[in-house]
């Protein structure tokens, strides 16, 4: 059963648009790692808001979003192979994937300044409330797939051989 295809589970454009999630943000992760990098040569003095820092406790907590991103860029690139190949295992990465967008989500609303506050609701709003959802319904659909195969299976085991 294990690398069965998932057949006419999935619409065609799933794998490839979470293939170029991933990527998105991969790119992002990116971002936020050079502005980590770079961070203490435009502001020496801890104590002056520069950029996204303000502490060291502050630019350390933007090296874990910088963690975060690639585990979550990770997992849309694993989602999205497995919906691209096709594959009915991709439920239980849809719903991990699902589960750290919703997390994204949360996070970015209930800790961004006051002045990113409209951006942090727009993309929960807008995109990652909506890929978390697909995410669940990908894996609910690739669930009823699997047990749909395993009913016709066991079916077709208590029939009589002709």
């Amino acid at each position: 059963m294990l690398g069965k295809k998932l057949a006419g589970g999935l619409p065609r454009w799933t794998g490839p648009f979470y293939l170029a999630a991933g990527v998105i943000t991969l790119v992002w992760a990116g971002v936020l790692f050079n502005d980590f990098l770079n961070a203490p040569e435009r502001c020496p003095d801890a104590r002056v808001r520069c950029g996204a820092f303000l502490t060291t406790s502050l630019r350390q907590y933007t090296l874990s979003w910088v963690i975060f991103d690639i585990a979550l860029a990770t997992m849309l690139v694993v989602t999205g192979w497995l919906a691209l190949r096709r594959r009915d295992h991709v439920q239980l990465p849809a719903s991990v994937t699902g589960a750290l967008l919703f997390v994204d989500a949360w996070f970015d609303t209930m800790s961004s300044p006051r002045r990113d506050r409209p951006l942090a609701w727009a993309q929960a709003l807008f995109v990652e409330l909506p890929l978390g959802v697909l995410c669940f319904w990908i894996a609910a659909r690739a669930e009823r797939v699997r047990r749909e195969r395993l009913a016709d299976a066991l079916r077709r085991l208590g029939e009589p051989t002709e």
